[in-house]
């Protein structure tokens, strides 16, 4: 009971929960502070970057203070120019008005995959609100949100938003993900999931074996990332953590040594309550993995089946009873694969299709997609400032490149 009263009303663990016992009655004060000030040092920057995009001129000196805005694009198409762009958070669309702000006059159309759901009110409105400002400001511009869940794309249609359903988890490789026969499996379980209030690690404690991938996004000062891998590596000898560890920070992986911790283990973890569709909950499926889940919200079920995937309550004893169910029930993992192919194609298929006829109403001559034209997420966008994205489209613009 204590634990359902500390945790928030939204699922996430609270900070406390994250870290554990910290060594000392001071130590634990201390990262406290720490953690209070970076939340609040956050919230600043947010608050800031957020709206300057929709407040800013067009042109003039003071129209590029909000070029130096991190945001992640892939140029689908050069002509005509359609660009995918992830979108998230509390105001998702707050990047892409940087760059829109500067692009008015050019013709473009933003592909937008919400990297964390959009089925929340407050979201829904806020979108609602900044469609408006799109259409008034960057009329030569069209944004089509390809949304993880039917009803994602429900509440964006409601607010006049242009949207399709298509989960951002067609676009996981299969060749980087799939299954290894010559890799032993040493663990009951696998979780990747960053270091992140939302991931609830702490529902896989009761598992025998298990092994972490994890990364820190900052949510987290370096201290507070420090306590929550030591509180993994502290609950068992028989738990462990896959990524290199650098002063106590856990070090990127490749995606094909992500793979291959995939096939040590026997399950696949799945255990936030809100997020997006979840790369991980595909990759776990096309390398062949059976998945235990929670309920949520977000996407990632959608190509679950329930002759591999479990959803079990948010309590560390379900997890780990589900976890023995399926690793006992060792189902072949060319199968698991398979079958999540057979839907992930046919899906890839309709979204080919969509993006051929939209080249096509935007003047192009170029023949239907027969070919799946995306590359994988791993190497899919780039992430650099809004100022050097559009230097790389203005380059597009007169032939450079």
């Amino acid at each position: 009971m204590r634990r359902q009263r500390a945790m928030k009303k939204d699922g996430h663990e609270t900070f406390e929960e994250m870290v554990g016992p910290v060594g000392s009655p001071l130590g634990r004060v201390r990262l406290l502070a720490t953690n209070r000030a970076n939340r609040t040092k956050t919230k600043i920057r947010a608050w800031v970057r957020t709206r300057f995009p929709f407040i800013l001129p067009t042109r003039g000196p003071l129209s590029g203070l909000d070029g130096g805005i991190d945001i992640p694009v892939h140029i689908f198409s050069r002509d005509p120019l359609i660009l995918y762009i992830p979108v998230g958070g509390r105001r998702p669309l707050y990047a892409l008005a940087a760059l829109c702000r500067r692009m008015v006059p050019r013709r473009a159309t933003f592909l937008l995959m919400p990297n964390w759901t959009l089925e929340r009110p407050s979201v829904v409105e806020q979108i609602r609100k900044d469609l408006a400002w799109f259409a008034a400001v960057c009329p030569n511009h069209d944004l089509i949100f390809l949304c993880n869940t039917e009803e994602e794309r429900r509440l964006i249609a409601g607010v006049g938003g242009t949207a399709i359903f298509s989960n951002h988890n067609l676009m996981i490789s299969e060749d980087v993900f799939q299954p290894l026969p010559d890799v032993p499996v040493e663990y009951d379980a696998v979780y990747n999931g960053r270091i992140s209030h939302t991931k609830r690690h702490h529902l896989a404690f009761e598992i025998e074996r298990l092994v972490h991938v994890t990364s820190s996004i900052g949510e987290l000062p370096p201290a507070g990332d420090r306590a929550f891998i030591h509180r993994l590596q502290a609950q068992s000898p028989l738990h462990s953590i896959a990524n290199p560890l650098v002063d106590g920070l856990p070090g990127r992986m490749p995606p094909y040594e992500v793979n291959r911790v995939y096939n040590r283990a026997a399950v696949g973890l799945c255990l936030s309550a809100v997020e997006g569709a979840m790369y991980s909950s595909m990759e776990y499926l096309l390398a062949g993995l059976p998945i235990v889940s929670t309920p949520s919200i977000g996407g990632r079920d959608v190509y679950f089946d329930p002759d591999y995937c479990l959803i079990a309550e948010p309590e560390p004893a379900a997890i780990r009873r589900a976890v023995e169910r399926l690793r006992d029930r060792a189902i072949p993992r060319e199968e698991i694969r398979g079958r999540t192919l057979e839907r992930v194609r046919a899906e890839r298929l309709e979204l080919m299709a969509y993006l051929s006829a939209l080249k096509q109403r935007m003047g192009s001559y170029d023949p239907p997609f027969s070919e799946w034209p995306f590359a994988g997420t791993s190497g899919l966008t780039r992430w650099a400032p809004v100022g050097e994205h559009l230097r790389e489209i203005a380059a597009i613009s007169s032939g450079k490149i």
